[in-house]
């Protein structure tokens, strides 16, 4: 911090230090939307770089907590009599803490890659003539495979996957959709084009398949499917309805690969149609 300051101070770089100990400010800062008049650069990786320093001090006091649990529940394992049941329970107690002890250490050595890359983009952004490199080049986006990924994680981990597995599964399939849609390279007759968004947001899957449906495209992309995945999605996150596992399983292995397959094998023939009916209605153009 005191670099960040000397450097600031040299270069008459104005940072209002005191805002970012105020959470509202920080998010304000760092979560920036389109318009936002106080947006620059410098306060966007200062910002991130003072989360991730929050997080590396929460992160480290719940591993030193855990880490507590952990040996009690090995002791409580230990201790415990030969009954198979009481020996199961307390032997799934301690590999629980186990995996949630390594798991903050493995977030605290991540946390610390990124508290350091920002600190040096933060610099960056003061000095341009800085050249100090971060440690991680580049970061690629999230990929729906990586979704898909994610969720499989969470239901072999634990109960929770049935909290997270619908939204992630439905971010799966926009991702990938939009990602196919919208790239020249995959199109026979725009390839050589570019292909930008007036509004500057990207047109959802609502706009998307409702384009499909008016070239009666439907029965090819499996957008019934679709709706009704998006629309239980909602269901499940804004009224709490219980998602068990099975549910999310079977969305996993059959309903988002469906649809995703879907896409893959018809988007090749009728993506430029689509396309077209989307620039016909204002929400792309191809230049």
């Amino acid at each position: 911090m005191k670099k960040i300051k000397d450097l600031a101070f040299r270069l008459n770089k104005s940072i209002a230090f005191n805002e970012f100990t105020k959470p509202p400010s920080l998010i304000r800062m760092a979560f920036y939307v389109e318009g936002d008049q106080s947006y620059d650069d410098v306060s966007f990786y200062y910002a991130h770089w003072t989360m991730s320093f929050s997080t590396l001090q929460s992160l480290a006091q719940n591993a030193i907590n855990t880490s507590t649990e952990l040996k009690a529940n090995y002791k409580n394992y230990l201790n415990t009599n030969t009954q198979r049941q009481e020996k199961g329970i307390a032997f799934y107690g301690f590999i629980r803490s186990y995996q949630e002890f390594y798991g903050y250490l493995i977030n605290i050595r991540n946390t610390i890659t990124q508290y350091y890359d920002l600190f040096v983009q933060a610099c960056n952004k003061i000095d341009c003539n800085n050249k100090e490199q971060t440690l991680i080049a580049y970061k690629s986006d999230i990929g729906h495979d990586q979704l898909l990924t994610a969720t499989k994680e969470l239901l072999l981990h634990g109960s929770w996957g049935r909290l997270a597995g619908f939204a992630l599964l439905r971010s799966a399939v926009e991702i990938f959709i939009t990602r196919e849609l919208f790239d020249p390279k995959k199109s026979s007759k725009y390839n050589n084009n570019q292909i930008t968004f007036p509004g500057k947001d990207i047109p959802s899957l609502k706009a998307i398949w409702k384009r499909i449906e008016r070239l009666h495209l439907e029965r090819y992309f499996k957008t019934d499917s679709l709706k009704r995945l998006y629309a239980w999605q909602s269901i499940v996150a804004h009224r709490g309805n219980l998602a068990e596992e099975y549910l999310i399983w079977f969305i996993y292995y059959h309903t988002t690969m469906e649809i995703i397959d879907a896409f893959k094998a018809n988007l090749r023939h009728y993506g430029d149609q689509i396309l077209e009916e989307l620039q016909n209605d204002g929400l792309v153009l191809i230049k």
